[in-house]
């Protein structure tokens, strides 16, 4: 064996040996999962990791730096190995962020894109307040689903004074007997009872639908569409929004 590649294994052992002191240390610092007493993060292993990465990085450097560079000396190589090594280290990590970032940004692209087809699924024909707007007892919504499940949904209306600050005025009192199961296609009027919690006039109602695949609790595919008066978006990947028709005459 050259003299040079005996220098190298040596340095490389050394370093490599360096991992039990870094090991102990890592414990030290990192022992009790790092944090305070208000937030708990656990760090343990950071250290030892991190150096065992760049002893990765740094054997292959000089490994490679030696079997073309030689006459430049084993410590000579391993000292620029060294100083290059965090470099490079810090730009895979960099470069696995940004990849790691354009792979979730294609695939909320593609989440968004499938769940286009879904937006109209439930429709909001009408509501109406019963028996009327001042002392409401009940709400009716008027609704065509597109496709078949378990339909399920709530209500609520808020007042909102001058100064911007809001409370909530009624909410539908849900239970589970209040669910359907509905087919495609089907058109058919909901009633959603309510609880006052203040007597008075609510200026922004919220209603939330719900179509469920699975005959009991949630499953992948479910539907939910928040029906609002001014909604900024059609879909955040979790809730649909349409917007709100303005109250219809109660059908006695």
């Amino acid at each position: 064996m050259r003299p040079i590649w005996q220098r190298h294994l040596i340095i490389c052992l050394f370093l490599g040996l360096l991992t039990g002191p870094i090991y102990y240390l890592d414990r030290a610092m990192t022992g009790n999962g790092g944090g305070s007493g208000w937030i708990t993060l656990d760090f343990r292993g950071l250290i030892l990791w991190t150096y065992i990465t760049f002893l990765a990085i740094e054997i292959v450097l000089s490994s490679i730096a030696v079997l073309f560079f030689s006459r430049f000396g084993a410590l000579r190589i391993h000292f620029g190995a060294i100083v290059l090594s965090p470099a490079l280290l810090v730009a895979g990590v960099v470069m696995y962020g940004q990849l790691r970032r354009a792979e979730m940004a294609r695939s909320d692209r593609e989440l968004m894109q499938s769940r286009r087809a879904l937006l109209n699924v439930i429709e909001l024909k009408e509501w109406s307040y019963f028996p009327d707007d001042v002392h409401p007892t009940e709400i009716h919504v008027s609704v065509v689903v597109h496709n078949s499940g378990r339909f399920a949904g709530n209500v609520s209306g808020e007042e909102t004074d001058p100064s911007g600050s809001s409370q909530t005025v009624f909410e539908s009192t849900n239970e589970p007997e209040n669910q359907r199961q509905v087919r495609s296609g089907e058109a058919f009027t909901h009633v959603f009872p309510l609880k006052v919690l203040h007597p008075t006039q609510a200026d922004n109602v919220r209603v939330t639908l719900y179509l469920f695949k699975a005959p009991s609790g949630p499953a992948a595919g479910d539907i939910a569409k928040v029906f609002i008066n001014s909604p900024q978006k059609d879909d955040d990947g979790e809730y649909f929004y349409g917007r709100l028709p303005a109250p219809s005459r109660p059908h006695m």
